[in-house]
């Protein structure tokens, strides 16, 4: 029988991450898997500790906790990838909860499409009625695809997959920790797919994304679109000369034309506004980046 070992980078979020590993435990395994977790704490007081060890023992499930010391999401998903058991590999963010059906359907798709992994969209939730202009704007609302599509690397991130472990073992593939601040899951798939592993969207497979008040503040989304911005220009780099170029030329010409869209925006809707906004950060922090400046030096948000 196959093992999938399910990976949960936490941080700080015990009452999240009670709810997704009370939601692993409720998983329909269809006889094809067993499950075992992972829990990662990214924090060195271990504040994770007792509560996972409690549930362990309440639900019944399989868990592993430990702790990862250098305050990094690539270090703390590569500790966990060396404590995991599994055939296969699922990774999850702490602050998502799954449907019972979740790793089935991403099993199931893997063996269907003959792929080395599967990913699911992670959809939003809210517990409380979010400002209309953020629902207007769909700024959480992630890409969604028919299942079956092939991804290119820039659609797979890793709060939503599962990958047979061949996958990282059989090229020593790791989360390059270069990304403090994000950006090594697309790294990872990229460098991925150069090796030819290949992997589908499951559209019946989603998860869960909690989106508490603090990510209903403006700031958040232009902080977010800031680092993301600076991440993206690392991909492009070993692409050659000519095309980082072309990408830094590319993102200049966005950023002016975002920015000067601001006030013709502003006049439609907030919602249109932020959608604008976002999108002018992005591409100047790309664009910095382009020359060595990072704007935004940390993930706190």
């Amino acid at each position: 029988m196959d093992h999938i070992a399910v990976c949960i980078p936490t941080f700080r979020r015990n009452q999240l991450l009670e709810r997704l590993l009370r939601s692993l435990a409720r998983q329909d395994n269809g006889g094809r898997f067993e499950i075992s977790v992972v829990v990662v704490d990214n924090d060195t007081a271990g504040p994770a500790r007792e509560m996972v060890s409690h549930l362990a023992d309440e639900l019944k499930l399989d868990m592993t906790y430990d702790v990862e010391g250098e305050r990094n999401i690539a270090a703390v998903r590569n500790h966990a990838l060396a404590l995991a058991k599994g055939n296969y590999i699922g990774i999850i963010d702490d602050d998502e909860f799954a449907p019972p059906t979740w790793l089935l359907s991403l099993y199931r798709a893997i063996q269907t499409f003959q792929v080395d992994g599967a990913l699911g969209p992670a959809l939003p939730f809210f517990e409380q009625a979010p400002p209309g202009w953020l629902l207007k704007a769909k700024l959480c609302e992630p890409a969604m695809h028919r299942t079956g599509t092939l991804l290119h690397w820039s659609q797979c991130f890793t709060n939503n997959n599962l990958v047979r472990r061949s996958v990282f073992e059989e090229h020593k593939l790791r989360f390059d920790t270069a990304f403090r601040t994000g950006g090594s899951d697309q790294d990872f798939f990229r460098r991925a797919m150069a090796l030819g592993y290949r992997f589908v969207a499951v559209a019946e497979a989603p998860v869960y994304e909690v989106v508490p008040p603090a990510r209903w503040a403006r700031k958040y989304w232009i902080k977010r679109a800031l680092v993301n911005g600076y991440n993206a220009r690392r991909y492009a780099i070993g692409t050659g000369t000519f095309r980082q170029v072309a990408l830094a030329l590319k993102s200049l010409v966005a950023a002016v034309l975002y920015t000067g869209a601001l006030p013709l925006c502003a006049c439609v809707g907030q919602h249109r506004l932020m959608q604008c906004a976002e999108k002018s950060a992005y591409h100047i922090s790309r664009s910095c980046a382009a020359l060595g400046l990072e704007l935004w030096k940390k993930r706190d948000f």
